[in-house]
């Protein structure tokens, strides 16, 4: 699988109006299929570029040995942001194979919820995230 210029002028035109993404920074981020940090300044595009490469991702989906994309973020706030711009664009992004939702929320539903199950018989029927 390969991103394609294509794929990132569509995404442009989505998410910043049909500007263009930097050359030297941006598109080699969105462009890279290996794991990688992305480190910059507040409000350098950071987000704006994880939307366009998730975007573009999302063309491949499901990939062909079934799998699908997994974002795990730390905050509601950085869930709710990539559903606000890209759902109504590209739905089958938030459902399965893939995988959009908190650290705690993928601990919860694949391996508590699982354990739960394993050493009680039943489920977890709720989650309490404000008791500590």
């Amino acid at each position: 699988m390969k991103i394609n210029d294509e794929n990132i002028s569509k995404s442009e035109k989505l998410l910043i109006d049909g500007y263009h993404f930097d050359q030297n920074e941006r598109i080699p981020f969105i462009k890279n299929l290996e794991t990688c940090d992305l480190l910059a300044v507040p409000g350098s595009g950071k987000t704006t570029a994880l939307l366009a490469k998730l975007y573009c991702l999302s063309r491949y989906t499901p990939f062909p040995d079934g799998s699908g994309i997994l974002v795990l973020c730390h905050t509601n706030d950085a869930i709710n942001n990539i559903k606000d711009e890209l759902q109504q664009h590209i739905p089958n992004l938030f459902q399965y194979p893939n995988y959009i939702g908190t650290v705690q929320g993928f601990v919860n539903k694949f391996m508590a919820n699982q354990e739960c199950f394993e050493k009680y018989g039943s489920y977890i029927v709720k989650n309490d995230n404000d008791t500590i």
